[in-house]
């Protein structure tokens, strides 16, 4: 076991992220993916000093149902993973026998359920230790993809905006990826097929736009899932031109494994792993962790020929 403690001295933020436990009633065994989260929060509770944040990535569930989500409720139940949890809406939450609109309203509702954190919409932003984390989520059924309404577009500018004037780094939370990027639509399934669709495992319409406002910011970091891509650093970006772990025009692209579902196209493919936001002064480090087993992952180089990603703020 690996002691969860922080890399350095100093740190003023200290959160355990994970993404995609399709937790489901149908699975073909539902106590595996609930499993997978508690160990998470089992892992995380071990931190020292205490986690200030426990953050799920979306697709929490499979189908966003109440007995989905009080399947979730079970598998936290006495967990105190970090002073907040909070929970990002994936296209799988918005799925449900009922709809999108009942499946949203269970978001909702079992979000504050779980957290203590009431939510009118699934876009939000927490600051948490001064520094501000902002959450998008889709409106409305778009398939696989966040459809992101014209009210929450100008609402993120208007976040980003504020977040910019703090001087902070900014940590951004979606559950799918900009489009094209991570390898995408390659590395959208198991098998990679030409007539895919450019934009297909992406955020969707709005990519280009969302890019837009988080390149007009110094020290932004995008977290998303969805694509259940294995963990990929230098040595497969050198290979076939995509990792987890992406630098464009100084934003950083994070895009977490799938922690309950099995993982394709990466260099460590296991299930259980998720990243670790440490924030100090003078920089930000991010290092993949095998929450069930209780490790740090250091047999992929994710930046500089280190197992983490570590980013000086500017």
């Amino acid at each position: 076991m690996s002691s969860l403690s922080p890399l350095h001295t100093g740190i003023k933020l200290f959160v355990s992220i994970v993404s995609d436990t399709h937790i489901d009633c149908r699975h073909p065994v539902p106590a595996l993916p609930k499993f997978r989260l508690r160990a998470a929060a089992k892992d995380a509770e071990k931190a020292s000093p205490r986690m200030d944040a426990f953050i799920t990535v979306g697709d929490t569930t499979s189908r966003g149902s109440e007995k989905n989500w009080q399947m979730v409720s079970q598998a936290l139940k006495n967990r105190r993973p970090a002073e907040k949890m909070i929970f990002t809406v994936g296209n799988h939450d918005l799925w449900n026998d009922g709809g999108f609109d009942p499946a949203l309203q269970n978001f909702l509702k079992y979000s504050e359920a779980i957290t203590g954190a009431k939510r009118e919409k699934p876009c939000f932003t927490e600051i948490i230790n001064g520094y501000h984390f902002v959450f998008l989520g889709g409106d409305s059924d778009a398939g696989c993809e966040a459809q992101i309404s014209d009210e929450q577009m100008n609402w993120f500018s208007d976040e980003m905006r504020k977040a910019g004037e703090s001087g902070k780094p900014i940590f951004v939370f979606c559950h799918q990826s900009l489009n094209g990027r991570h390898g995408l639509p390659r590395t959208w399934d198991r098998e990679e097929r030409p007539d895919r669709a450019p934009d297909e495992g992406g955020i969707g319409a709005r990519s280009d736009e969302v890019a837009a406002v988080l390149k007009k910011y110094k020290n932004v970091f995008y977290f998303s899932g969805h694509s259940h891509m294995g963990l990929g650093g230098e040595n497969l970006f050198k290979k076939e031109g995509y990792s987890s772990f992406e630098n464009e025009d100084g934003v950083w692209l994070i895009n977490l494994p799938s922690l309950a579902c099995g993982n394709h196209h990466g260099e460590e493919r296991a299930m259980g792993i998720g990243v670790v936001l440490e924030v100090y002064d003078d920089r930000v480090v991010i290092r993949p962790r095998n929450t069930t087993t209780n490790r740090w992952i250091k047999n992929v180089a994710i930046n500089n020929g280190k197992p983490y990603l570590e980013s000086i703020i500017e």
